[in-house]
């Protein structure tokens, strides 16, 4: 009984033939679909890490959103304070 190989697995091997000659259109066929295959990864890498930093950014602009929001309601209220202890003196 030959050892299990998963199809994700097999499906990464190098191919290839041993024969000398031309290949058959179903050989230049199944070459052109495997060069696909591993261009469609190398571009999933790229937009699975494109689609990290996205996340990443989004995640930064909030909390700075949420820190300037903060600071300007703490700047008026010392302006506040401020303006009264002028007042007051």
């Amino acid at each position: 009984m030959p050892d299990f190989v998963s199809y994700r697995a097999g499906s990464r091997t190098d191919w290839g033939t041993t024969k000398i000659g031309d290949l058959t259109a179903d050989e230049i066929t199944l070459g052109c679909v495997l060069r696909i295959a591993d261009a469609i990864e190398k571009l999933t890498q790229s937009y699975d890490a494109m689609r990290m930093d996205r996340d990443y950014q989004r995640r930064q602009k909030e909390r700075l959103e949420a820190e300037r929001t903060r600071l300007a309601r703490s700047n008026a209220a010392l302006r506040g304070r401020l303006k009264r202890a002028k007042g007051d003196a």
